[in-house]
């Protein structure tokens, strides 16, 4: 049965009212730790590490009850891949951020993902400027070839009409649930790809809707058949190689292999609820971080903490930030 069905409304509102905290706290602590006004890759920092615990304690205790065990992991890498298109040659960021969800039940696993370019706004809406590239490549995704980031050369067509890419607003200051205007009271939101981009949901309903296979584009990640599934694909091993960096929060160079006390210097974060690795999941199962990101002690959340479970990998080129939500059937 699909996730979305195993849900009441009220349930339901209850997974985007999580998703919402998770991102409202990561907001919060960007802000707090910031030497400096915070810019995107700020904010990306801190959604795709210090969100993780808040929101798989709230969606753990949601899912449980429905036979749903759930793993969140997230690596933060800024300025990778750079892609190129178009004549003359226009250089930008692929994205700012994937965001990955795979459900997987005993016989088949289903995959999910968006690309999102963020944006800060104080109310809700950001001009972007005429003939902007970035908004181009959202706009109408030509064909183009990576660049930088260590990712097979060669033109790319990703055929991405909207379904698999998102503008997100993140909110410039700190402010309290209570007096934020956005929608769901939520400190990030996401829209479709325009010139003058205007909060369209919350960006925690968009986490929500991929979790009930309600919103992101379908990628088959263990048989590429088309350019967009064989560039998460390669995102996805890329970013397993990647340094964390992000000084302006406090957050230094540090190679993934470092066993350093100061956790948050570390690239990859990671938290589930506590049954997910009993009972031996198979590779199968545990393929989008364990394929990509490696093997991973079985640490649950049981409480909150600010120094969040972390994996240790090799250094490597490349990458995108990102942040992979993993469901899976328990066993029957």
């Amino acid at each position: 049965m699909a996730i979305l069905n195993r849900f009441t409304r009220a349930e339901r509102e209850s997974i985007y009212s999580g998703a919402n905290a998770a991102v409202w706290h990561s907001h919060r602590l960007a802000n707090e730790s910031a030497k400096h006004t915070p810019r995107e890759e700020d904010y990306v920092a801190t959604l795709v590490t210090d969100a993780i615990p808040f929101l798989v304690k709230r969606w753990g205790s949601l899912l449980g009850p429905k036979g749903i065990e759930l793993k969140v992991s997230g690596v933060f890498c800024h300025g990778h891949p750079q892609v190129a298109f178009g004549a003359p040659k226009k250089r930008v960021e692929l994205a700012d951020l994937l965001v990955v969800h795979q459900h997987a039940t005993k016989h088949r696993t289903r995959t999910r993902a968006v690309l999102v370019q963020a944006k800060t706004s104080i109310d809700a809406t950001h001009r972007l400027p005429a003939g902007d590239p970035q908004l181009e490549l959202f706009s109408t995704w030509p064909r183009f070839e990576f660049v930088t980031g260590g990712l097979t050369p060669g033109l790319r067509n990703l055929k991405e009409v909207g379904k698999g890419s998102r503008y997100a607003l993140v909110h410039a200051e700190f402010a309290y649930p209570e007096v934020i205007t956005w929608a769901d009271q939520c400190p990030w939101a996401a829209c479709s790809a325009g010139q003058l981009l205007s909060a369209e949901l919350s960006f925690a309903r968009l986490l929500g809707d991929m979790l009930f296979g309600k919103d992101g584009r379908v990628v088959r990640i263990h048989s590429p058949r088309d350019d967009w599934s064989r560039t998460i694909k390669e995102l996805l091993e890329v970013t397993g190689k990647k340094t964390y960096r992000r000084a302006n929060i406090g957050r230094g160079n540090a190679p993934r292999g470092s066993t350093s006390t100061a956790g948050k210097a570390n690239l990859m974060f990671f938290a589930q609820s506590p049954s997910f690795l009993v009972g031996g999941g198979s590779q199968l199962r545990l393929a989008a971080s364990e394929r990509f990101f490696g093997s991973v002690s079985a640490v649950s959340v049981d409480g909150l903490s600010d120094d969040p479970p972390r994996s240790e990998q090799r250094d490597g080129g490349g990458g995108m930030s990102t942040l992979i939500l993993e469901t899976r059937d328990r066993d029957q």
